[in-house]
């Protein structure tokens, strides 16, 4: 009897020990994914469903179903298929869950390797005080390492911030070149211009957004005719 007591409590203690596990990855998580493209970073949703996971990505282009997700201890594994120029890449994402964050490796379709990291969404989190200089605005001078992504792909550029009060000038270092930049900064908002030449046409796209933190901005970018897209910005 003793000897049947005993494995009854060590079963229970490792299904509530795995469950306890498995429910700990539920929610959402800001996952910041780095390839050889650049840095992004998307919203994460897993779900439990009874002893199932599942989850989905969430980015400003839309919401992505993962395949799978799997948890075996603390060794988190989920993969995602993309479309990618008609062709299904399928991506896979391996780590470790720790107790309010998650890391790994990432593998694009076998043609190329990156690594993720994940924290747990705040959606209603006060962002960070920007940092003030005497003018009552956030103060963005030096180098910064943009991911920009659009429906037309994905690009990491540079920029250098020379900032003088609310006025902004620069330059832009990228796929389409180098070029002087202008702008303004007015408390945690800022905007700015680059002219630029894409395939033979002259180019002006405008970024505009908020500063969320001593060393990161983001917001949303304008090509003109080319369409728009999202940015996220770290000083560097």
């Amino acid at each position: 009897m003793k000897r049947i007591l005993g494995t009854t409590l060590v079963l229970l203690i490792a299904a509530l020990s795995a469950a306890a596990q498995s429910a700990s990855v539920a929610g959402s998580w800001d996952v910041t994914i780095d390839s050889p493209q650049g840095q992004r970073t998307v919203v994460m949703v897993i779900k439990k469903e009874g002893e199932k996971l599942t989850g989905a990505m969430k980015s400003p282009q839309g919401e992505r179903p993962l395949d799978s997700v799997t948890l075996k201890g603390d060794e988190i594994t989920f993969v995602m298929t993309r479309e990618i120029q008609g062709q299904a890449m399928v991506m896979t994402y391996k780590g470790n869950v720790a107790k309010d964050s998650m890391k790994g490796d990432a593998d694009f379709g076998g043609l190329a390797t990156g690594t993720w990291s994940a924290v747990p969404h705040k959606e209603d989190a006060a962002p960070a005080a920007p940092q003030a200089t005497g003018g009552g605005a956030a103060n963005i001078s030096g180098v910064w390492n943009f991911a920009v992504e659009t429906s037309q792909g994905s690009g990491s550029p540079t920029f250098t911030f020379k900032q003088d009060g609310e006025n902004l000038s620069g330059t832009y270092k990228g796929q389409f070149g180098e070029a002087p930049l202008t702008g303004t900064v007015k408390g945690a908002d800022v905007k700015f211009t680059v002219k630029v030449n894409a395939q033979g046409q002259d180019l002006t796209v405008t970024y505009a957004g908020k500063i969320d933190g001593k060393d990161s901005m983001k917001g949303t970018a304008s090509f003109g005719e080319m369409g728009e897209g999202t940015w996220t910005g770290k000083r560097k």
